[in-house]
């Protein structure tokens, strides 16, 4: 077998592997989903496959199309199902240029912004000040990093979904420690503001912004929403959190919200607090916030920012998402987000 050939086969291998695990997390969904809203309709369900089919290319696209559908009680041309965006969106709408989204200890530089709440940046056995990119000699890191702060928050670059994260106070940190666990970032914590402390007391609260860059050169905010802890959970976890729409115009949360399983909720089950009537504070100036970042570095078209709103109603940036940024709830709940985009078009899959 040739060379061209075997790697012809292993892509088919993982491209088939990919597909199979999106869509069998898709069949769940709507099994949960069915519970609540009834099965889907067969007419839609047939949308949904000439859609996958037609605009889209295969059947296998349609699993989560039946999700977004099911969600809304109807079918919506222009939906981009999860694993479309990621085997055939993300490749040629980011590309490699998303990869440095993944480098979280270089964001707050590359994009020109002081939003990010870093402190310090570890890489290579180098420790440097993220406000100034000044070298710190190992024994002033701790002093430098403890000298406003009790705790400090250490994120593994390439980090994501809730995992590479670590907890340091001053008695217990030890360089020898962050170099065994890898290069990242140490960010101060946020204290976050009142409003979230309501739905849910412990921090982390963030908000998951997604802009899109179409080719005439604008910036906006396509989908946002809320994710929240629940239970025990000392920060937002993606498999455990709960997720709530947010109105693009006045920032007030959708009436109801979602738990990790998909099963619709309208208040939050650890706290009891509903979701109705209640509205982000300063949410206007985020999605200002995030447009202009992207705004400085537009060579990806699609980012999904994670943001928090703190104590005073200032804006703070978590971290960004260029290479995977989850759309499927946000596509769900207030999609199709890129029907504007030439994301299905016969020339932008062929190129």
């Amino acid at each position: 077998m040739k060379v061209k050939d075997i790697k012809k086969a292993i892509t088919y291998i993982q491209d088939y592997r990919y597909n199979a695990a999106l869509n069998k997390e898709a069949m769940v969904v709507l099994a949960n989903l069915e519970h609540s809203k009834g099965k889907l309709p067969q007419n839609i369900k047939e949308q949904c496959d000439n859609y996958a089919k037609n605009t889209l290319g295969d059947i296998k696209y349609a699993p989560w199309l039946y999700v977004y559908s099911l969600m809304r009680g109807e079918f919506k041309h222009g939906w981009i199902p999860d694993n479309y965006y990621g085997k055939i969106v993300l490749p040629k709408s980011n590309g490699i240029s998303g990869t440095p989204a993944q480098i979280k200890n270089i964001s707050g530089s590359l994009l020109k912004s002081d939003l990010f709440p870093d402190l310090v940046s570890y890489s290579s056995g180098i420790y440097s000040a993220s406000a100034s990119n000044d070298v710190l000699k190992p024994e002033q890191v701790k002093d430098f990093l403890f000298k406003d702060h009790d705790t400090v928050i250490y994120k593994l670059n390439s980090s994501f979904q809730g995992k590479g994260i670590h907890f340091f106070n001053k008695d217990e940190f030890c360089l020898d420690k962050v170099a065994k666990i890898g290069s990242g970032i140490f960010q101060r914590l946020i204290v976050q503001h009142q409003i979230f402390n309501e739905l849910f007391p412990k921090p982390g609260a963030t908000m998951r912004l997604t802009t899109a860059l179409t080719p005439e050169g604008n910036v906006d905010v396509r989908g946002a929403y809320l994710r929240l802890g629940i239970g025990t959970d000392e920060f937002v976890k993606s498999s455990t959190n709960i997720r709530v729409g947010i109105d693009l115009n006045s920032g007030a949360l959708f009436n109801n919200g979602y738990t990790s399983d998909w099963f619709e909720i309208d208040q939050h089950p650890t706290t009891k607090k509903i979701f109705k009537g209640v509205v982000i504070p300063n949410f206007k100036q985020a999605c200002e916030d995030v447009i202009a970042l992207h705004k400085n570095y537009p060579f990806v078209q699609s980012i999904g920012w994670d943001v928090i709103i703190n104590e005073h109603g200032g804006v703070e940036i978590m971290e960004w998402n260029a290479v995977h940024n989850g759309i499927k709830f946000t596509e769900a709940i207030q999609g199709p987000m890129f029907a504007d985009m030439p994301w299905t078009d016969k020339k932008f899959i062929a190129a």
